[in-house]
């Protein structure tokens, strides 16, 4: 978010916020609320070309039911969808694996998952991209079962292996964050050196 400059937020304002000015805050929702949400996506967006931009404010349009702002998560999702964001630091994505919700996601099977997006996407994953995340830790779960199978049939391809690894690698990383912060011990200077940009 430091890195965002007044031309990139005055990029997203020209292309996307001006162009839909006229949509309203979701209902329930305070005016300071939205107006954050609208200021965080303001500075995290610029990262978007402006053909994509210009994309992204087409789709918001069409989904703005009754002409409503969809949601925040929903609109950086489809911003992800369309070009993935440049990577961030990972002192962000250790941090929340060390937290309560890094705990859940870890004994709910979906810690990978989470250390990825955090790892993309930064603060704060909200309660669309958590179900997201849920859903896709179950689609991988599958995926490393069929792995495993074809490796055990000497049928599984390259790329196949190199998921497998990748995804295993990432959580022996998130296992020696939360045993460093069980331990006491649990200092960003710990995990210093582990790669932010392994996750795909």
């Amino acid at each position: 978010m430091s890195g965002v400059t007044a031309e990139a937020r005055a990029r997203v304002d020209a292309l996307l916020f001006e162009p839909l000015a006229g949509l309203s805050r979701k209902r329930g929702v305070s005016a300071e609320a939205h107006d954050k949400s609208l200021g965080r996506l303001r500075g995290w967006l610029g990262y978007m070309s402006d053909d994509n931009l210009r994309a992204m404010r087409d789709l918001i349009a069409r989904h703005a039911v009754k002409g409503i702002w969809p949601e925040e998560g929903l609109i950086r999702h489809w911003a992800m969808t369309l070009q993935c964001p440049p990577p961030r630091d990972c002192a962000y994505a250790r941090s929340l694996i060390k937290s309560a919700m890094g705990r859940q996601a870890m004994a709910e099977g979906w810690a990978v998952e989470l250390f990825q997006i955090a790892k993309k996407l930064g603060p704060p994953p909200g309660k669309y991209i958590i179900s997201r995340l849920r859903q896709e830790a179950d689609g991988n779960r599958h995926k490393r079962r069929v792995i495993r199978e074809n490796i055990e049939a000497g049928r599984a391809t390259p790329e196949e292996r190199r998921w497998l690894e990748g995804w295993h690698a990432e959580l022996a990383e998130i296992e020696a964050i939360q045993s460093a912060v069980e331990e006491g011990t649990g200092h960003d200077s710990d995990q210093s050196g582990s790669g932010c940009g392994a996750a795909a």
